[in-house]
Formats: structure tokens, sequence, C-alpha cells
């Protein structure tokens, strides 16, 4: 079933056809939701995901601080390569730095780490797009399977030892595999978007989410009408479709397509992404969007009950690329910024017929 929300958005009320190409505006009347505090301080440039763990632990998949720099003792001195960095720190709910994933850092075991995700046991899984593959470690570091994937950009860990993935190169939106590396299912219907094939899947990229009931979320990242399918990971059954296409956000989609056609037009592109993070309530298949620094609430019946402009704790502007939605306060995280945590309950938006 197919839903097109007739919802008006009251932050994109003042949206113009430049929105896309500078950061979201905002407007006087827009309610704003600022961040309480920063957590895990020395974490910025190089973010990629956090997830929390069964144990209650916070896995996030972002370089270390570099170290302090070594006193030079000679001009002639050979350099020594660095060792690998471990690809995910572990911290407590204190912001505690508990140990590393992998346990023991090898040189190519995990290249240019994309997304993690874990599972009811506490088992991380890794994609890695740089080296094709998806490696999967207990939550103690030890690796416990690893092989080959073309390309994943995304990983969501599901039921009965299988984890989905997004890779960057498929014809399908979504892959199934098991904990041999066994390719299970594809589903997901690419949208035509240009007829040049590798932009194409290019534009077709998205963030993947989870449910407890073992279905699967897909948001367009860079579709010019803000979209969300739910789809039955067991079965590949598309469940619903949420797709935004109020004259809030028409001007918005119609500069995307203007790129998208430049492109075809063999200009150089610099693809519009629609929607920078996604997050989902687990529980309650609540679930959050960002469109630039705009964060929109939606109920688990596709409908929107809060819209926010969303700020740092120093009034910085923050368009988010990671939402963990935990039960009390949502955690929004960017690369260089940071991590931050946000009140779940904001301000709520007035919607037209």
């Amino acid at each position: 079933m197919k839903r097109i929300a007739q919802i008006r958005v009251l932050a994109l009320a003042t949206v113009s056809a430049g929105i896309v190409c500078a950061p979201l505006l905002q407007a006087q009347e827009d309610p704003t939701l600022d961040a309480t505090r920063r957590v895990f301080g020395y974490i910025g440039p190089g973010f990629r995901a956090v997830r929390r763990g069964p144990d209650g632990s916070y896995y996030v998949l972002a370089p270390p601080p570099p170290p302090p720099a070594a006193p030079v003792k000679s001009f002639t001195a050979s350099k020594v390569p660095p060792p690998p960095s471990p690809a995910v720190l572990i911290f407590d709910s204190r912001g505690k730095e508990l140990r590393h994933i992998p346990a023991q850092t090898r040189p190519g075991e995990v290249v240019s780490p994309s997304a993690l995700d874990l599972d009811t046991s506490g088992r991380v899984y890794i994609a890695d797009q740089s080296a094709n593959s998806v490696s999967v470690y207990t939550a103690s570091g030890t690796l416990v399977a690893h092989f080959l994937v073309p390309e994943p950009t995304q990983i969501v860990a599901l039921p009965h030892d299988q984890f989905a993935v997004c890779s960057a190169n498929a014809d399908r939106l979504i892959a199934v595999y098991d904990l041999q590396g066994k390719l299970l299912r594809e589903f997901g219907e690419m949208e035509d978007l240009s007829d040049d094939p590798e932009l194409n899947h290019r534009l077709n990229a998205g963030h993947l989410a989870g449910d407890k009931a073992g279905n699967l979320y897909f948001a367009f990242r860079y579709l010019p009408e803000p979209t969300v399918r739910k789809y039955d990971s067991a079965s590949g059954l598309l469940l619903d479709e949420l797709s935004l296409t109020t004259l809030d956000l028409q001007p918005m989609a119609q500069s995307a397509r203007q790129e998208i056609a430049r492109a075809d037009s063999g200009k150089p592109v610099n693809p519009h992404e629609i929607i920078s993070a996604f997050g989902m309530d687990p529980e309650t298949q609540e679930f959050w969007l960002a469109l630039g620094n705009l964060l929109i609430h939606f109920d688990n019946a596709d409908n929107i009950t809060a819209s926010n402009r969303i700020y740092t704790t120093y009034a910085i502007r923050m368009v988010p690329n990671s939402i963990l939605v935990e039960k009390d306060h949502l955690l929004l995280s960017n690369d260089p910024l940071g991590i931050y945590e946000f009140a779940r309950s904001s301000a709520s938006v007035h919607r037209s017929e």
C-alpha cells in the first residue's frame, strides 16, 4: 500500500528552489530543538554510525583520536607506518571507553568501514565498502565470520542468523545473507531516475533500518520526493511506502530533478541529498527523518507528529547523518560535529487537510 502524505510541514513553509543548493534556512516561525549535551566527546571527524548493544554499551563506528605526536629524533630516521586503527569503539552509558573491535587489529581486516549493526546476542556486523566484505565479531572483538559482499553501504542484523545489506552496485535495493555468506534473496525495485546506469545506482542509495518484527525500512537519500519503504525481510514483500509530496516540498524536489537532468545532459553532477538521516524505534515503529537540519517525527501510521530545526549545544545548525532512537531521547550525529543528545519529544506540527 502506498501512502502519499498530504501534510503541511510548517518548518518547510518558506522553502525556495535554492534550498538544496544551500543549507536549509530557518524560518522565523520554525520551532527549534536544541541538543541537551554532547556525548562521547572526542568522536567527530570520520564518524559513521552509533548503535546500542543488548548489554547497554554504545558501539561507535569512528576512528579513535590521533595519538600525541612523537618527538622527532632526527631528520634521517625512517618512518614506521602506524598500526591499523580499530573500526568500532565501545563506550559505557557514561561515555567511558571500554574496548574496541577488532580486539587485535590486523592489516587489511577492516579497510574502510561504512556501517555497522548488532544482533540480539551482541554480535557486531561491520560493512566494509572498500574491501567488498562483511565482518562479524563477538561483543569482545573476536572475528567469527568474514566473507565477500559487493560494496556494502548499509547493514542490518536480522533474526535467524541473517543480515541485510544495501550495495552500491546492486540491481535491487536490499540483499539478505546468512552467516556463511550465502546470498538468500534480493528485493526492492530501484527508481528509474537516470539513463546512466552508474548514476542511477548512485541516486538509489538509501538508509536502512529494521524493527523487532523483522521488517526493513529503506529511506531514499536522493529521490526528489522524500520516500520511505517498508519491506518484509523474510519474503521481500513491499508492505508500505510513504512519499512526501506536499506543496512545501515541491521546490526542493524540482531542484533535485534539475540537477539529475544536468547529469543526463553530460554536465558534472552533484546530487542533492534529500534525506540525510533516518532513525527507527524498533519497538513502536515510529521513525524520524532528517531533511537537512529539519527533523520530522512520524508515528507508526505514517502521520507527522512533530517537526523541528535542530541545533547543537552551541547553537550550531546540525545536519545529522545518523539517528539512534532511544527510549527517552535521540542521539543525532554528524561528521565532523560529533554525537549529541536530544529530547525525544518536540514541538507539534499543525496539519492541513
